[in-house]
């Protein structure tokens, strides 16, 4: 699918979290394809923001940063200024550092995500986009739950966004290799200290997508959204045998434990208790709100599912040695 930045096209874009992988893929991404949109990168990291800075120094006219935390409401308010376009990427995300550190996970990725909608409702901000995760699903981990109420939070937050005439929506989507703490980069780690690659279980399965797909997709859905929709796209998924298969190590694989904090053997994108509200767009689906909206919109339209029906990564469409090995040679090393 091409990338579709038309809409974005003369706006100022302010993410959060944007010195981060995505958004660094993101900002990369819209800059090379727009002639007039402004992005703001929203982070509290000086270090990333003077690497991205220079790396994408080709754009500096319309690329701007500002440091900061989403713990702060007040600085988000302030920042926030004159944007049109929201995506909400900050976030904590590393399963077994969040199971040991619960509430510094609520702080970021909960209240975090308020202190945002909040500001960007304030701001007069268009359309807010909050980038979710597949372990928001049946969630087993400090992380998932905290995506969960996020999800949440962006649904609730139309109650007052629909009266001003903003939209606001989530995205829920799996792995994306070589992203940071991406297994890709322990297990090519591990290959260039000729070490055996470490492996919790080989059976473990993930969904899998590139930086690539998942911009691409992000920018799909800020054009379509309507407001209080979750959007999943329809990927495919592989265990970690193929990954490792992928890479050849040249010196196998050594068993370890599963990380602490509730990690799963096997993710699931869309659940058999929302698949009821859930809508076929063919890529994609959509998930409409639990309860009605105070303001009305224009329905999705399309397939529904089947009852009880669930999308998990050991059921999903299996990508290949092949297609895992040309994912991965697209992604350069830490």
């Amino acid at each position: 699918m091409a990338l579709d930045v038309g809409h974005l096209e003369g706006r100022t874009v302010f993410v959060t979290g944007g010195a981060g992988f995505f958004g660094r893929a993101f900002a990369e991404a819209v800059l090379d394809s727009t002639r007039e949109t402004k992005l703001v990168v929203f982070s509290r990291d000086e270090a990333k923001h003077a690497r991205m800075a220079e790396q994408l120094r080709r754009h500096r006219d319309r690329l701007r940063f500002r440091l900061g935390d989403v713990r702060d409401p007040e600085r988000l308010r302030v920042a926030l200024w004159k944007a049109d376009v929201v995506v909400h990427c900050a976030a904590l995300k590393r399963v077994d550092d969040t199971a040991r550190h619960t509430f510094e996970v609520v702080r970021t990725n909960v209240i975090g995500t308020h202190n945002t909608l909040a500001a960007a409702v304030d701001a007069g901000v268009h359309r807010t986009l909050v980038l979710s995760s597949d372990k928001s699903a049946l969630p087993s981990t400090s992380y998932g739950a905290t995506k969960l109420l996020a999800e949440r939070l962006a649904v609730d937050w139309n109650a007052v966004a629909f009266a001003r005439g903003q939209l606001i929506a989530a995205l829920r989507y799996g792995n994306v290799l070589g992203s940071t703490g991406s297994v890709l980069h322990v297990f090519r780690r591990a290959i260039r200290s000729s070490e055996a690659i470490p492996v919790t279980d080989s059976a473990m399965s993930r969904f899998w997508m590139t930086a690539e797909q998942a911009v691409v997709f992000v920018c799909r859905c800020l054009r379509i959204m309507r407001g209080g929709e979750i959007f999943i796209p329809k990927l495919s998924a592989a265990p970690n045998a193929t990954l490792i298969a992928a890479l050849n190590p040249p010196f196998g694989i050594r068993q370890i434990p599963k990380r602490p904090g509730g990690e799963k053997v096997h993710e699931v994108l869309l659940s058999e208790h929302e698949s009821d509200r859930a809508v076929d767009l063919g890529d994609c689906w959509v998930l409409e709100p639990e309860t009605p909206l105070p303001v009305e919109r224009e329905p999705w339209k399309g397939e529904s599912l089947p009852d009880g029906f669930r999308y998990a990564s050991a059921s999903a469409p299996n990508l290949t040695v092949s297609d895992l090995a040309a994912m991965a040679a697209g992604v350069a090393d830490e």
